[in-house]
């Protein structure tokens, strides 16, 4: 097998175990993804940030225990969303480039 056969054969068997990835706009994100994203701990997520009354709401799946649901997800769109209205606008008049 020349070096050129195995570099494809790798390059397909990579392929083959690679997950889809699933599209930004309709992934669900955990405290724990959220807190990477906003470089925070899982904790502080879930006891300063996602309480506040303008963070998304959260989705619970259902799980097969009745009356039960599953940790909270949030949808990743919404809380980039979020993230990026807490902005904050420059005050004052604009700096001289002269």
């Amino acid at each position: 097998m020349s070096d050129l056969d195995l570099i494809e054969h790798l390059a397909d068997e990579v392929a083959k175990r690679m997950k889809p990835a699933v599209p930004l706009s309709v992934q669900l994100w955990s405290a724990k993804i959220i807190g990477g994203y906003l470089q925070r701990s899982p904790a502080a997520v879930m006891e300063r940030i996602v309480t506040l009354p303008d963070f998304p709401r959260p989705i619970r799946l259902p799980t097969q225990r009745e009356g039960s649901k599953g940790q909270p997800l949030w949808e990743a769109a919404e809380v980039i969303a979020w993230a990026r209205s807490h902005k904050e606008k420059l005050i004052g008049r604009p700096r001289k480039t002269d």
